[in-house]
């Protein structure tokens, strides 16, 4: 998986990241205030992987339910696709201007 790519599903899945450096080595903090989980992945790690194993990684293997209100109702978001995804994204930025 591309770090891009990791670095959007982390949020439109809602987990709070940041770039940092962890016993010498530079990575990516992923953590769910909810589940109260933080994990330390490295680039390589990432590259390596794909989504459900990081994922598996960042809840600890918690089990978890992503829901969202965008569509008027709550529902969860894997079942969702790639346009209501964007939809998600974009609100979670903040983005609601006319461009």
């Amino acid at each position: 998986m591309k770090v891009e790519g990791f670095i959007n599903a982390c949020v439109e899945n809602g987990y709070h990241w940041y770039q940092g450096e962890h016993e010498g080595k530079d990575g990516y903090f992923v953590g769910s205030k909810e589940l109260n989980t933080v994990a330390h992945f490295l680039v390589e790690a990432i590259q390596q992987n794909e989504w459900p194993i990081l994922e598996n990684q960042i809840t600890q293997g918690k089990k978890v339910h992503h829901v969202s209100r965008v569509v008027g109702y709550f529902s969860r978001i894997e079942n969702w696709n790639k346009s209501k995804h964007g939809e998600l994204k974009d609100r979670n930025k903040g983005d609601y201007g006319i461009k």
